[in-house]
């Protein structure tokens, strides 16, 4: 395209070759020109420089225009053309210096001037070598034509030494647009002095490289204007700072690179040509009295730097001294370029240094993977390095103490490309945390890991557990721990503790740990396959056994040990609960046993949980209700009274006897809301019962929890009033473990109880710890014999015998005694022979609905005996 322009150029007439290309030229001008006005606005502070530059283009195309009228095309070098660039350049000059502004110049100081009058002196000797030279001695110039010259020149110059300026005086990325507009301004003189030089003849070749050169000054001008950043940017531009960096160091090179140049042609075309003219030999001697004076200023310069240098580095060195953080400067491969005294002295004393040395080597060992790793690469996928990281390094005394350190990286930074890792001294705080620790998760009395510590012991070994299990939870219940507190007191069981986490340390592996769970509660995890781990438990259950001597005597103990082998999927919760539940099975099968986990034994778990959780709402469904079990006079054969006891109709488990849900009822908190269910339906079935002699009486069981809850006066009150039933007829039934159970309120219950009207009976007495003394301690009515107690009653005389003697201080005392579980004829013979007053057993009837036993009562009138009505 550009061949096809010249072509065409030159293919026109020679007088409008000129015409043409001005035009062209001029058109150009305008287009930069716009470019420039508009591209000023989008910053304030470039708006004004780059208008006042569109401006001067804009004057030098109007008054070469205008030149070109007054005195012709091709007329030769008159005053009027060649000074009619001058305001053109003067006017784009001041434009150049506004990009800059009044602040920036003034704080470029002296430097700065004698810079930029240094390149415009040896601009202007250039321009007399190359320019002036040629046409003085090419003909005759008039004063006047000289004159012009020579303030063409100067105005020339100038405008390159606002360029100059503009490179070496603004700052960050800018010095880019600087190099571009000096280029540009470059273009633009140059093309001044080749239409100087080549002004007269017809238009050719010369003056087609001239518009050229003009029109490659204008683009880049525009090319300045568009990627000039204006007031918005900064120094930290990190991209372009090794850009900017050559472009400080070339502006500052260029008027002496420019001086020398001039220089040596200058003697060239003193030898090979003629003369220089006066101006230039003048601008020469000016130039080296600049070079002087600017080495001068710069050795000034240099000293004011050294010492503002000195200062900040002694500022900085008495900061980092003083500084609670020290500071570490790493360098490639993570060497320590500089180290704070702080952290480098005590290392030096310990006999190696860090600087020089790569900082994980420093480090100590066991940490060193792990600061490398925090340190990588950041061109490594992990990213640069951040947050804060600990790491021990030597003390003076050869000691490691701990540092916790935050990293600043600066490896893409021009000027520091280095590591800053801010350390903080925190041994003490590791130290504290280490015995904070310590605390957290270590007995204090026995010095073995606590049951925290076990637990985290155990979900690391539940995460390596494989299929085929290596390892077992032994779980041991140590038990004699209560009786020796209260027999030689609380230090002595201490002792004992000790000595039993002694003994099970002692007889583990080294890699299996033994830790203390609970008062009573020793945890072992025993490596091993297949029944390696029941040796090793019935090893440390043989030294749990062994006495313990201490200073008040001999410490006799035992265990109860569950066994559960650990494998892959078990958590730790369900490890534990299954721990648990081998040592209630232990536990059940007797002293000094060990019980692997079976699978039943969860299941009777989760049977109790389904009771639990059923038990809510199990009245409101209708599953509850009464059997009714009647107790039979043995003098005159004839229902005295009945016992209402407690069913549960469970849907899926069937009918269940109150000794199974009642336990379950107690520790759930239900126990109070059934107990007076019971009372209000037996009392009030009671009430409508037929009558056949003797109102018949009605026995209610009650928990030990309702009594100790403290509200069975009012709720057997309450029951009566709304029953009608009267309160002689009613028994309370309790057991032994409510007689044992402290409080002065049980004592207060049952003798108001007994105020009301209602008996009082002593159930299941004979089994548990039996007393005599139970009998004076809360006055009864009745003694209920349990079944067990008289299940060898016909067969055993030392049983019969204590039977016996019961029934005997019963009459004494004036307490009625009734059999309970008679089961066979004889054993209903032995108790009447031994003058027992009452019996109840499956021999006489089993519980039975209320209907069918108002039927049975019915269908005898009252009478009830095995020979009379059989067994029912």
């Amino acid at each position: 395209m550009c061949l096809a322009l010249l072509t065409g150029v030159l293919a026109l007439p020679v007088g409008e070759r000129r015409v043409a290309a001005d035009t062209f030229v001029a058109v150009v001008a305008l287009g930069v020109a716009a470019v420039l006005t508009v591209v000023g606005r989008r910053s304030r502070a470039s708006r004004r420089g780059w208008t006042l530059v569109a401006g001067g283009l804009l004057l030098g195309v109007a008054v070469g225009v205008l030149a070109d009228v007054v005195g012709g095309p091709d007329s030769p070098v008159d005053p009027a053309r060649t000074a009619s660039s001058v305001p053109a350049h003067l006017v784009a000059a001041v434009g150049v210096l506004s990009l800059l502004g009044w602040s920036r110049l003034r704080t470029g100081g002296a430097r700065l001037l004698t810079e930029s009058a240094l390149f415009c002196t040896a601009a202007f000797v250039l321009a007399q070598v190359l320019v002036v030279g040629p046409l003085v001695r090419g003909g005759d110039l008039s004063v006047a034509s000289r004159v012009a010259l020579e303030v063409s020149c100067a105005a020339a110059t100038l405008l390159l030494g606002a360029g100059l300026t503009l490179l070496t005086a603004t700052w960050g990325a800018r010095r880019a647009t600087g190099a571009i507009t000096l280029a540009g301004l470059t273009g633009v003189t140059v093309a001044d002095a080749l239409a100087a030089v080549g002004s007269t003849g017809p238009f050719g070749l010369t003056d087609l490289a001239t518009r050229g050169v003009y029109l490659a000054g204008l683009v880049l001008l525009a090319l300045a204007a568009v990627t000039d950043p204006g007031g918005t940017t900064t120094d930290t531009q990190r991209e372009r700072q090794r850009l900017t960096a050559g472009l400080t160091l070339a502006g500052h090179l260029l008027p002496h690179l420019v001086m020398t140049v001039a220089a040596v042609l200058l003697l060239g075309s003193a030898l090979l040509v003629g003369t220089p003219t006066p101006a230039a030999l003048v601008a020469v001697a000016l130039g080296l009295l600049l070079t002087a004076v600017h080495r001068g200023v710069s050795a000034r310069d240099e000293v004011r730097v050294g010492e503002r240098l000195a200062r900040s580095e002694a500022w900085f060195r008495s900061l980092v001294r003083s500084s609670s953080d020290p500071v570490l400067v790493l360098g490639p491969d993570l060497v320590v370029t500089w180290a704070a005294p702080a952290l480098d002295g005590p290392a030096t004393e310990a006999g190696r240094s860090l600087v020089g040395v790569p900082v994980t080597e420093s480090v100590h060992p066991q940490d060193a993977d792990a600061v490398r790793a925090w340190l990588a690469d950041p061109a490594a996928d992990a990213g640069p390095p951040s947050g804060l990281r600990g790491f021990r390094l030597r003390a003076a005394d050869g000691t490691w103490r701990v540092l916790e350190a935050g990293v600043t990286d600066l490896r893409q930074d021009l000027y520091v490309r280095a590591l800053v890792l801010h350390c903080r001294d925190v041994t003490v705080r590791s130290d504290t945390e280490d015995e904070l620790r310590s605390l957290a998760f270590t007995d204090p009395v026995t010095g073995l890991p606590n049951r925290a510590a076990h637990l985290r012991a155990l979900g690391d070994e539940l995460a390596d557990a494989g299929e085929s299990p290596a390892v077992s939870l032994l779980l041991f219940e140590v038990e004699g721990l209560v009786e020796a507190r209260e027999n030689v007191g609380r230090d002595v069981v201490d002792v004992s503790l000790i000595e039993v986490g002694r003994r099970l340390r002692a007889t583990v592996r080294g890699d299996d740990q033994v830790a203390r769970v609970g008062p009573e509660l020793f945890a072992v995890l025993a490596h091993g396959v297949d029944g390696e781990p029941d040796l090793v438990a019935a090893r440390c259950l043989s030294v749990v056994e062994q006495p313990i001597i201490t200073e008040l005597g001999l410490v006799d103990l035992t265990a109860a040990v569950g066994l559960v082998p650990l494998v892959a999927g078990l958590g730790a919760s369900t490890a534990i609960d299954r721990a648990e539940l081998s040592v209630l099975a232990a536990r059940a099968a007797g002293p000094g046993s060990v019980r692997r986990y079976d699978p039943a034994l969860g299941a009777s778990r989760d049977r109790r949980e389904r009771l639990r959780e059923d038990l809510v709402g199990a009245r409101a469904r209708g599953e509850l209700a009464l059997a009714w079990q009647p107790i039979v006079s043995l003098s005159d054969q004839r229902v005295m009274g009945v016992e209402a006891l407690l069913r549960w109709r469970h849907p899926g488990f069937g009918e269940l006897e109150p000794e199974e849900f009642i336990p379950i009822a107690e520790r759930a908190g239900l126990i109070g809301d059934l107990q007076r269910w019971v009372l209000i339906e037996a009392t009030t079935a009671a009430a409508a019962l037929p009558v056949y002699g003797d109102p018949l009486r009605l026995g209610i069981n009650v928990s030990a929890v309702h009594v100790a809850s403290g509200t069975l006066v009012g709720d057997v009150s309450n029951a009566l009033k709304a029953s009608g039933l009267e309160p002689e007829r009613l028994v309370i039934e309790i057991t032994e473990s409510t007689v044992l159970a402290d409080g002065p309120h049980v004592e207060v219950d049952f003798a108001a109880l007994r105020l009301m009207g209602v008996h009082v009976a002593l159930d299941d007495f004979g089994s548990g710890y039996s007393s005599l003394a139970h009998l004076t301690r809360l006055p009864v009515d009745i003694i209920k014999l349990d079944r067990t107690f008289l299940a060898r009653i016909d067969k055993d005389p030392h049983t019969r015998a204590l039977c016996e003697s019961v029934i005997g201080i019963g009459g004494a005392l004036g307490i009625d005694v009734v059999a309970e579980g008679v089961e066979t004829p004889s054993q209903l013979a032995v108790l009447r022979s031994m003058g027992c007053g009452f019996a109840q057993g499956f021999l006489l009837s089993r519980p039975l609905s209320l209907p069918r036993f108002v039927a049975l009562v019915d269908s005898t009138a009252g009478q009830l005996w095995p020979g009379l009505v059989g067994r029912v």
